[in-house]
């Protein structure tokens, strides 16, 4: 009985279709198919791998003349996914892309009040109508949430082929685990000056702010100033989460950092922090306005709001590193 014969056997005794074969060996339909005809030979790392999913030995299936199926030690029998480099450089590519989509909707979140605050200090110095400045205002407001969300649930779609990544259940083939962890020591540099940027935006933002509050500047240059840190903080806040979700990509593959002994929950709970932190400030913040309609005075809930959102992401990705 050659190879090809029993692969065929072996995957019918378990009762596996082709495409069922197929996706634990993270090979592609056609694969399985030309391996059962004989049109093909699996690698080396597929035998291996062949030979732990179904509990066999390597011999049985490379010998043509043992008939006879020999069993492995069931200890030996490893069910793990195998992840090729193909697949971790799509996985990589893609994180990417998730990561930017995912920083651009929390930064959309972030500027989401912008022009009401805008429009509102114009309403103080009387150039506009305070129902069209707040009416515009709060469409904007509430387009740009909402923009935010559908980003949100777009991006995580998308990476939902890659779910049997987020259990930790595989293994990279041969080679696969010293090339990532060289790509990921390159990139780790862009991770560090992006962090930095990004963090010090979020700081220094605020100066404009506080010199225009010593000088006694007037209310409209002081929303002005404002809305001006919304956007330097969501500049800053983009630049550390696009790549805080790189780096946990490569932690991902590798089973390192946030995704050792467990840690892996932390992630996804810091993942989740961005988008329900700003839509509860945006719920507080309209609350506030309309229950007092104070609109000049409940903007400082944005500047507040940021400096916090900056601190607690610092101190998460600071408690993780540890």
């Amino acid at each position: 009985m050659i190879l090809a014969e029993k692969i065929l056997s072996l995957r019918k005794s378990n009762g596996w279709s082709q495409e069922e074969l197929a996706e634990k060996l993270n090979v592609s339909r056609q694969s399985i198919s030309k391996w059962e005809s004989a049109a093909a030979i699996p690698d080396i790392n597929r035998i291996l791998e062949l030979a732990k999913l179904f509990g066999v030995t390597t011999d049985y299936l490379l010998k043509d003349n043992i008939e006879k199926v020999e069993h492995s030690d069931e200890d030996e029998v490893d069910n793990r996914i195998r992840v090729s480099l193909q697949e971790s450089n799509d996985f990589l590519k893609s994180i990417v892309g998730y990561g930017r989509k995912t920083a651009f909707g929390v930064m959309l979140c972030i500027l989401s009040p912008v022009l009401l605050l805008l429009f509102s200090g114009m309403v103080e110095t009387g150039a506009m109508p305070e129902v069209f400045a707040y009416g515009i205002g709060i469409v904007a407001l509430l387009l740009l949430v909402s923009a935010a969300v559908a980003v949100f649930i777009i991006s995580s779609t998308q990476m939902k082929r890659f779910n049997y990544l987020k259990k930790g259940d595989f293994e990279l083939e041969y080679g696969v685990f010293g090339i990532i962890k060289e790509k990921r020591a390159v990139f780790e540099k862009e991770y560090l000056y992006k962090t930095v940027i990004g963090i010090v935006l979020c700081i220094l933002g605020a100066i404009p702010l506080i010199i225009a509050g010593l000088s006694e500047a007037s209310d409209m240059v002081c929303i002005a100033f404002t809305a001006l840190i919304l956007v330097v903080a969501s500049v800053g806040v983009y630049l550390f989460i696009s790549v805080d979700t790189v780096k946990g990509g490569y932690d991902q593959l590798l089973l390192e950092g946030e995704f050792e002994h467990g840690l892996k929950e932390d992630n996804k709970r810091k993942m989740k922090f961005g988008v329900v932190y700003w839509l509860i400030i945006v719920a507080v913040y309209l609350g506030w306005s309309f229950v007092t309609n104070k609109w000049g005075i409940t903007w400082v809930v944005w500047p507040i709001a940021a400096l916090v959102f900056a601190g607690i992401s610092v101190a998460l990705n600071g408690s993780q590193n540890r």
